[in-house]
């Protein structure tokens, strides 16, 4: 749900930029200034005394002896409804208070400043509920060292609490967010440069909007690497396995980095759409918890992510979803135009959930298929190193269901906890081992893959040739 968090706090502004705010009466143009912050602060503050009580109960459970995955799990629940009353009170503030406009009339003018305000509410929420939930990681950490030490593995003290709630800060919220708001206030400035009643500047502004977008995407892994101050991965045997299996399937990047977490993060990413600026991604807990062959698991399934150059096709997947959205409004207006024409009532607030549940559960199940394809990649690319290249082995698929296993229980998460965009580990190790025995080509998830491209890539063309032609008529 962390990485909807960033999306769904520059959609909110993109909506209300658009004029897609709800007129339900309260938004009114004397709307005092005191009341907006009331409505914005004041359900956050609630919402961060409530998860505070929970968790303190939990830790006192805890401190009595009772299980810590059972409090894990239930703290899991809090804090999961906790960001969403967190993140539907900023929807609520944004698209029926119109707290944007107000926040921008107090930033007068500059840019991003107003949208920094609204945002500043629900961010600072999130921050409370990782300093509060600290105590719970620190117990969870120490666990894991007993783990560590029966195995031989280093260990790391475990990270102080600003450290803490800092690095979950720069992964869950900055990395995406920056990015995003730096298309946002390039556009911004664009759109004021080239501010003009004639409808063909207002398609330079798109191109030039659609322009930027690409070159800060196409930049972002420098974003990333300033943020989470990766380092190049020191040369060695760990350095050549990987740099061999790129060079095995054509992948080429910019290098492989290491970010060091104090072993507190076992995972993997690729990062960038070219080469030139492409950056495999390794934390230290990865490299050193985990066996070799489990660590050659992971890099081939991040590198397969790079062969069928997933992260290209995630952002068409992503307008296909977009474009869908609107297609779903204007077949809502087209079935009741009495009620989804009308800027207040009850055909508004359909609109928007129309718009969300579509880019929420498409998106979703499309990015859930995306890494089930990088893992069967993962999967193939040991297959090719054993006896028996045609057929898919156990050792092999044990390989890489051993790294997610390995992950789960390292860093203490629920196998059974579903997480939007890759699914739950037991849904995903489940399907792997379903691969036991069958041929190394022609998988079914290769062919939906194909048809998800295709259908996605159509939806895009289409929204495109509509967009061109509602500019020139």
């Amino acid at each position: 749900m962390l990485s909807l968090v960033p999306i769904l706090l520059v959609l909110a502004v993109l909506l209300a930029d658009g004029g897609f705010v709800f007129e339900l009466g309260l938004a009114t143009p004397d709307s005092e200034l005191g009341r907006v912050v009331g409505l914005s602060v004041g359900p956050v503050l609630l919402v961060a005394a409530g998860a505070s009580v929970v968790v303190s109960a939990l830790r006192r459970r805890i401190g009595r002896g009772r299980s810590l995955r059972a409090a894990v799990r239930t703290g899991d629940r809090c804090l999961l409804v906790a960001r969403w009353l967190l993140l539907l009170n900023y929807l609520f503030t944004v698209l029926v208070i119109d707290a944007l406009g107000a926040a921008r009339e107090l930033a007068g003018g500059w840019i991003l400043i107003g949208e920094l305000l609204v945002m500043l509410p629900p961010i600072l929420g999130l921050l409370w509920l990782w300093w509060i939930w600290y105590p719970i990681e620190r117990r969870l950490h120490e666990t894991a060292l007993l783990h560590r030490l029966d195995r031989g593995l280093p260990v790391h003290l475990p990270p102080g609490r600003w450290p803490y709630v800092l690095t979950q800060l720069r992964l869950h919220i900055l990395l995406m967010l920056v990015p995003m708001l730096l298309i946002l206030g390039l556009s911004q400035v664009l759109e004021g440069f080239l501010e003009t009643d004639g409808r063909e500047i207002n398609l330079w502004a798109e191109l030039g909007t659609g322009f930027v977008a690409i070159s800060v995407l196409g930049a972002s892994p420098l974003i990333a690497r300033w943020l989470l101050g990766l380092r190049r991965l020191p040369d060695g045997s760990i350095r050549i396995d990987l740099e061999s299996i790129c060079a095995r399937h054509g992948v080429r990047v910019r290098d492989i980095m290491l970010w060091r977490t104090g072993g507190t993060m076992i995972n993997a990413a690729v990062m960038g759409l070219v080469r030139h600026l492409r950056y495999v991604v390794l934390t230290d807990g990865l490299i050193e918890q985990l066996p070799r062959r489990q660590v050659q698991a992971v890099m081939a399934h991040e590198v397969g992510h790079v062969r069928h150059r997933h992260m290209i096709w995630l952002l068409v997947c992503l307008l296909s979803t977009l474009v869908l959205g609107q297609w779903s409004l204007e077949l809502l207006v087209d079935l009741a135009p009495e009620v989804f024409r009308e800027p207040a009532g009850p055909g508004a607030v359909l609109q928007l959930v129309v718009v969300l549940a579509v880019i929420f559960l498409l998106f979703g199940w499309m990015s859930r298929r995306f890494e089930r394809q990088a893992d069967t990649f993962a999967v193939q690319h040991l297959v090719a190193e054993s006896e028996c290249p045609d057929r898919i082995d156990s050792e092999s698929v044990l390989a890489m269901v051993g790294a997610l296993d390995s992950i789960a229980l390292l860093q203490a998460i629920d196998p059974r906890r579903r997480s939007w965009r890759h699914g739950s580990i037991a849904w995903r190790t489940e399907y792997l081992q379903s691969l036991i025995g069958r041929p190394v080509d022609g998988l079914a998830i290769d062919r939906t893959m194909v048809l998800i491209r295709v259908a996605c890539g159509i939806i895009v063309a289409i929204g495109i040739l509509q967009l061109i032609m509602e500019a020139i008529s």
